[in-house]
């Protein structure tokens, strides 16, 4: 005898993919192609149930968008004999209480900020229990369990709730990992964290569940529900299933010695294959499409011409292996000359002061002339900041932290190092 559910949160209906190609049809990449691929993974899997914690929809003005695909989506579910239970988020605390009311067989728990309990048999008879608590607002400081009352009986209970855990404050819902320890629960699925793992460890089980696709490239990774099954007895097991279509991830490419072009697309698609083995191995699932940001690393003669290498990268390298399209989202060059800063660095030139600096920020070290340089440098940084176009932007009034500093000091020294040895060459 068993239970199995899907559990999966933070699908952003509504959300349009951004960074997909331009050649690239946008809609194969959506969020609403991920719920129809779970539910049609629960159907073929003939689960018990699915369970949403939070963040279905994107946010308030998405209705008419999530309306269509969320009733299709749960009247195949119900008809198959699949429960649907779900919380609502800070980005759907509005909107998916209004679709739920017009969606026959959706179970929306904890409207309003109160805890709720709905049952539920599974096919072999077995009865079990969600809990869930829903965001009454965009922002909610309190900690949602400090109202929750668990059950006294032995059934087996599963709690859905969209959280901040372990976070002192926040204004997401801030709960401890302690406090769902404290309750005779089998399983808490969480979400707002788009990113999927389990929580300290022993019972009951709390994981995040992730979002089912990747929404940006700073979410690496595959991304997909959860398929958990409970049986008497035994711990919770847990099992990810696949279901992006798209996934990010980030991928350096080492070019220490590279000299030549055609060494450096030698190692660029050496990287990728070595990705794509390991994907493989993730069971790729439902995946057409591999989004990369490559960064550039190591000493390297070609660090000059850099730019326009990584430019053409960017926009024609795109590809396929067994069917699964790969393309380049952004390079970041973090190459360097293929110099020795020491020698240079001996040098009185201009060179030579340049490579003193650089030698400094490299090694951190002595450590007042690397704190003399990172305070100098932010100061210009500051300074600047109020005549560009991102001035307006939120956090750009943030200082840059120390390593956010050192990193472009280093790549524009670089640059401007590179320019010096060449005029020098020029001249000789």
């Amino acid at each position: 005898m068993a239970f199995s559910f899907l559990a999966t949160g933070d699908i952003h209906l509504g959300r349009r993919p951004a960074r997909v190609p331009l050649d690239q049809d946008a809609s194969e990449f959506a969020p609403r192609r991920a719920w129809r691929a779970l539910v049609q993974t629960a159907i073929a899997q003939q689960v018990d149930a699915i369970a949403l914690t939070g963040d279905v929809v994107d946010q308030d003005n998405r209705f008419y968008e999530a309306y269509s695909d969320l009733q299709d989506g749960v009247q195949q579910l119900i008809s198959e004999g699949i429960g649907v239970f779900a919380v609502a988020g800070n980005h759907d605390f509005d909107v998916l209480p209004r679709l739920a009311r017009q969606i026959d067989g959706f179970n929306l728990l904890g409207q309003g900020g109160r805890w709720e309990t709905a049952s539920l048999s599974a096919r072999d008879g077995t009865a079990v229990r969600f809990v869930g608590w829903s965001f009454p607002s965009r922002h909610v400081t309190e900690n949602p369990l400090a109202s929750y009352r668990a059950p006294t009986d032995n059934i087996p209970t599963i709690g859905l709730l969209h959280c901040d855990c372990q976070a002192q404050t926040s204004s997401y819902g801030p709960v401890a990992l302690a406090d769902m320890k404290g309750y005779d629960l089998d399983v808490w699925a969480l979400g707002h964290i788009h990113s999927s793992g389990a929580i300290g460890d022993g019972s009951p089980v709390v994981f995040y569940t992730g979002s089912p696709q990747g929404l940006d490239p700073s979410e690496v990774g595959p991304h997909g529900a959860w398929l958990v099954t409970l049986e008497p007895g035994k711990q919770p097991k847990l099992e990810q299933q696949p279901l992006a279509a798209l996934q990010w991830e980030h991928v350096d490419i080492p070019l220490d010695k590279v000299t030549t072009e055609s060494a450096m697309e030698q190692a660029v698609n050496q990287s990728m294959r070595r990705l794509h083995k390991n994907i493989q191995l993730q069971q790729a699932g439902q995946l057409r499409a591999v989004g990369c940001r490559l960064q550039l690393t190591g000493r390297t003669t070609l660090h000059r011409t850099m730019p326009s290498l990584a430019a053409r990268l960017a926009e024609d390298y795109k590809p396929s292996f067994d069917e699964i399209l790969y393309f380049v989202e952004s390079v970041h060059d973090k190459t360097r000359p293929d110099v020795a800063l020491g020698e240079l660095a001996r040098s009185s030139d201009p060179a030579g002061l340049l490579a003193q600096r650089l030698g400094v920020l490299d090694r951190r070290k002595p450590g007042d002339t690397y704190r003399d340089i990172l305070a100098g440098a932010r100061d210009a940084i500051a300074a600047q900041l109020p005549a560009t176009v991102f001035a307006s932007l939120p956090g750009s009034e943030k200082p840059l932290a120390d390593d956010d500093v050192r990193d472009i000091l280093l790549r524009s020294g670089f640059r401007a190092l590179d320019m010096l040895l060449a005029q020098k060459e020029a001249g000789e």
